[in-house]
């Protein structure tokens, strides 16, 4: 008769009320935080120490670990508006990349390629 009763008062997913414990004596609030907080600290001093020269040694020693972190890193969708350009003339496609060049030449390295090409300008030029 006293198991009936148990289950009747028993809610599954919450067997506790609010504020109530199945080990009083367990855990103190904020415990797990603050190793976790500490361990990232740790980590990221060290990290701060070493971090270059472990992802060279990565690099030199497992490239193709390297490689799969730096794939891990990648987003893992990617959103791509690809727009039909087939009713363009060949004129309005070469004034469309020279645009784009002209837009892009502050992020390439030292420029690259002719703007009245439409495949790049030289840094400073635009």
């Amino acid at each position: 008769m006293a198991a009936d009763v148990t289950a009747q008062n028993r809610v599954i997913g919450r067997p506790f009320k609010p504020g109530e414990s199945g080990n009083p004596a367990g855990r103190p609030k904020g415990a797990r935080s603050k190793l976790g907080e500490q361990f990232c600290q740790d980590v990221y001093a060290k990290w701060q120490e070493q971090g270059e020269r472990c992802i060279d040694a990565m690099i030199a020693d497992k490239p193709g670990d390297f490689v799969k972190l730096v794939a891990t890193m990648l987003p893992k969708e990617m959103n791509l508006n690809v727009q039909d350009h087939s009713d363009m003339s060949d004129e309005e496609l070469h004034e469309r990349i020279r645009n784009l060049a002209a837009q892009l030449s502050p992020f390439l390295g030292d420029g690259i390629g002719n703007a009245d090409e439409g495949i790049g300008i030289p840094r400073g030029s635009a």
